[in-house]
């Protein structure tokens, strides 16, 4: 009968320690608190790296004003940079600004057209452009204006 009576304490010290463990731990998740934050949404990138290929896009695909495959490669090949830019600039939909990159063959990549500050992160779009013996450097960084979307 002492055995019995052992055996039953037993169980329930063990059953005592188990809430107990059980208490705390749910106590803890209870005050504990962990805040993760969201990521960053892939859709705004998405928007502005459309924003920017369509840019491109439309100069490329209208036609040269004298000669040429299309009006960006007639301004790139007559060197007229600033215009160039200007062109793709003026593409990019309401809400969205870029500054525009040019880099004739192996030079170093400078700014054109007109030249602004991002108020939020960017996305850099790039295309390479064959215009006679010539190999260009086309890179729009876009970015939001107000920097949200």
């Amino acid at each position: 009968m002492a055995d019995l009576k052992e055996d039953v304490d037993g169980q329930i010290h063990i059953l005592e320690m188990l809430t107990l463990f059980w208490l705390f731990f749910m106590s803890a998740t209870f005050l504990i608190r962990v805040d993760v934050p969201d990521s960053e949404s892939v859709a705004l990138d998405a928007s502005l790296e459309m924003a920017g290929e369509d840019a491109i896009r439309f100069g490329l695909g209208l036609a040269p004003l004298v000669e040429g495959d299309h009006r960006l490669g007639e301004l790139l090949a007559n060197d007229q940079r600033e215009e160039a830019c200007e062109l793709m600039q003026e593409a990019l939909p309401a809400g969205k600004e870029g500054n525009c990159w040019l880099a004739k063959n192996s030079a170093t990549a400078t700014p054109h057209g007109t030249v602004g500050t991002p108020s939020g992160g960017t996305v850099a779009v790039h295309r390479l452009l064959v215009v006679g013996p010539h190999a260009w450097s086309v890179t729009l960084d876009v970015w939001a204006r107000g920097g949200g979307a």
